[in-house]
């Protein structure tokens, strides 16, 4: 595989993201084996630290796009976000070196995106991409936001959302994810021990002060931990939880208010005793299906399954896994449908 040290294409300042899910070409479902977290859940099978290639119609492997084994010792893909037709951006959590990498699609290259070794200090769990290319990343302790220019946004000398107080304390340990809604408000899910394994709504320009935390919501169990949020097209916002507890591994859906950030009508969309989903790490979801992804990180699954959601419920797609336990589904961090 050829690594890029610079310029793997996508220089200079990046054009606007008007299209995240590049729909002019064939779609494909990209999977990255990384350092995961499914809610607490123990896995025996550790990552292979790749990202790999399936066919979205039937699941079959289609291309190795990225070794990490390939570069410095400990990199591990954690977090994927389109770009643009030819790449993909890639959250790589390494404790000598957290970065963000610009990844050629075509499996040719990679080249650093963004380094920034001040803000990055602590896990990285997930990223965001937004329409104007600016950047949120979890560090689990708080979120950081980079612009366009991939400078690095702080609310006074704090990082973009840190220990927000309000309804949205405590959450300083485990920010899993976050999901932007059109409105620009921010959901992030925080898992940690109960009463602190919860949602929490942050406003637009980030979090200053108590009032920026515009709501909050209890995970459904104290055993449930949060470990995915995002938005499906049809508005709904769907979260996966992940549990020890096989009876509370599960996906809700909530109802969100654009205009004010609130939380309502809580409801289990899928349920099932821990057969399919257990120890869900993440979710994404097909912009023309609308159907669901949810990867299980359970040594026993290692596994992808496919789910149509309408009527607020979720319908397992088939009789098998869409994608089966291999080699390049251990430990599933992310997933994403591109081009």
């Amino acid at each position: 595989m050829l690594l890029c040290l610079s310029g793997c294409g996508g220089g200079g300042s990046a054009p606007f993201n008007s299209n995240a899910y590049n729909v002019n070409g064939s779609q494909h479902l990209y999977v990255s084996s990384g350092s995961c977290y499914g809610g607490g859940v123990a896995t025996t099978a550790g990552p292979t630290n790749t990202i790999a290639k399936y066919n979205l119609e039937t699941g079959a492997f289609e291309q190795l796009v990225m070794d990490y084994n390939q570069l410095a010792p400990g990199d591990s893909p954690v977090s994927l976000q389109d770009y643009d037709s030819d790449h993909l951006l890639v959250l790589v959590e390494n404790a000598a070196g957290r970065r963000i990498d610009l990844v050629n699609k075509d499996g040719s290259g990679a080249s650093t995106y963004l380094v920034n070794s001040v803000a990055l200090n602590a896990v990285t769990r997930a990223f965001t991409l937004l329409a104007d290319f600016s950047l949120l990343v979890s560090k689990s302790s708080a979120v950081e936001k980079f612009n366009s220019a991939k400078a690095r946004v702080l609310q006074g000398a704090n990082p973009f959302i840190n220990a927000p107080a309000g309804s949205c304390a405590t959450s300083t340990t485990l920010i899993s994810s976050m999901a932007v809604h059109s409105s620009g408000k921010i959901v992030y899910t925080h898992a940690a021990a109960t009463p602190n394994n919860k949602l929490g709504v942050i406003s637009t320009t980030g979090y200053a002060t108590a009032a920026d935390c515009l709501a909050s919501q209890a995970a459904p169990t104290t055993t449930a931990l949060p470990t995915r949020a995002l938005f499906h097209p049809d508005g709904k916002l769907l979260v996966s939880y992940g549990s020890a507890t096989i009876a509370s591994n599960f996906i809700y859906s909530y109802d969100f208010n654009g205009s004010t950030g609130a939380l309502s009508n809580a409801t289990a969309v899928f349920s099932d005793g821990g057969t399919l989903i257990n120890g869900p790490s993440t979710m994404t979801v097909d912009p023309d299906s609308t159907d669901l992804f949810v990867a299980n990180v359970t040594s026993t699954y290692n596994t992808v399954e496919r789910f149509s959601f309408a009527n607020n419920v979720l319908t397992r797609v088939g009789t098998q896994p869409f994608i089966p336990y291999g080699i390049y589904t251990r430990c599933i961090s992310d997933m994403k449908v591109m081009n």
